[in-house]
């Protein structure tokens, strides 16, 4: 599996095991491995593939 954490530009854990990120403007709609879904204002600040991290900054 291919799923990665999404996490705030401070650290703080958003939401584990994400398989799906949609974006429109400033919403982000993420949903996990167990389609439960999360929706937030922010922006992507960085994905880092290696280590499965994705960084928000949330507005």
């Amino acid at each position: 599996m291919c799923e990665s954490n999404a996490y705030s530009t401070d650290g703080s854990i958003l939401m584990e095991d994400v398989i799906s990120i949609k974006i429109e403007g400033e919403d982000i709609h993420m949903v996990d491995i167990l389609n439960q879904r999360k929706d937030l204002k922010g922006t992507i600040v960085e994905i880092d593939l290696d280590a499965h991290k994705i960084y928000i900054k949330i507005n």
